[in-house]
């Protein structure tokens, strides 16, 4: 733990290089869309992907755990009746279902020179809720009733600063939720979804920009993965800008401000499913428990430097 720690100890030693990338990966479903940028209203730099009329609204560069941003878990720090929706059968306060293979501690969370650690560890522990014995642990954090938005009544913009780690079994997400009173699922746009492996297949490093919506019992999904993530990016021990522009009729996906996916309002998605709901956000390192731990080495971490959000302004 201590030698983990250190690596990171301080982000104004860790040196920073510009890639330009113009990435092309194709799935089984879909090719990443080529969109061009000139369509953006930019400012500051060519390919900054901010909108002009959008301002900054929330900043947090984690110089301390801000409780009115987060909350650790699968619940409302202050609240716990405001929580995400487990899987009854399965989950629990600690766990938001069996695909899962860690569970959820406070520990795992923590704050370290200017740098947030959503932190794997490969620990027995005896759970709670739900009850049982579990081989690791990990950390989660969430913006229920703290931080929501709902880009399609006005624009939004969210960058965030980051590594993420490698390994067959993590599974690590930077994803929103609906955050409405009446909380329901789907929608879910997972921005940022890494898997080391994909579940029990020989599908491995690849980063997911999805969107899954319809209902419950009948839920419709466009995915879109970049293949050969870690391989290509090295983000395990490099940080990269991601961002994520919503707006009325079009998602964007962004890494170091380079347009790497497009989905649009009834081209990718049906008019009648696009998001039109306040969604918070959900940050966490994550343990694919269909998959060995052989190729992973613990602990490892989720490790974000700083996340912007951007508003439009009209």
């Amino acid at each position: 733990m201590g030698l983990w720690r250190s690596f990171f100890a301080n982000k104004n030693t860790v040196i920073s290089f510009l890639f330009i990338f113009v990435t092309s990966c194709n799935s089984q479903n879909n090719g990443l869309s080529g969109t061009s940028e000139d369509d953006l209203n930019e400012n500051n730099s060519s390919t900054n992907p901010v909108l002009a009329n959008y301002d900054l609204i929330r900043h947090d560069d984690f110089g301390f755990f801000d409780a009115r941003n987060w909350s650790k878990g699968l619940t409302h720090g202050a609240d716990e009746s405001i929580r995400m929706i487990w899987n009854k059968s399965t989950g629990g306060e600690h766990l938001l279902n069996d695909n899962y293979d860690g569970y959820l501690l406070d520990d795992n969370v923590y704050v370290s020179d200017g740098l947030l650690f959503l932190e794997n560890r490969k620990e027995t522990i005896q759970g709670t809720d739900p009850v049982g014995q579990f081989d690791y642990t990990t950390g989660w954090i969430n913006s229920l009733q703290k931080i929501n938005f709902n880009g399609t009544q006005k624009g939004v913009y969210i960058e965030i600063r980051a590594q993420f780690p490698k390994g067959d079994k993590v599974w690590p997400a930077i994803w929103l939720i609906d955050d409405s009173t009446n909380r329901g699922w789907p929608p879910e746009i997972d921005i940022w979804e890494y898997f080391g492996r994909f579940f029990n297949t020989n599908r491995t490093d690849e980063m997911f920009m999805r969107y899954i919506y319809g209902l419950w019992n009948d839920k419709k999904d466009h995915s879109v993965p970049i293949e050969n993530f870690q391989e290509t990016y090295s983000a395990f021990n490099q940080f990269y800008t991601y961002g994520f522009l919503w707006t009325k009729d079009r998602m964007s996906w962004y890494i170091d401000d380079q347009l790497v996916h497009t989905k649009t309002k009834g081209v990718e998605v049906p008019s009648a499913d696009w998001p039109d709901k306040p969604m918070c956000l959900v940050i966490n390192n994550g343990l694919m428990r269909v998959v060995s731990d052989e190729n992973t080495t613990f602990p490892n971490a989720l490790v974000l430097d700083y996340i912007k959000i951007y508003e439009d302004n009209n």
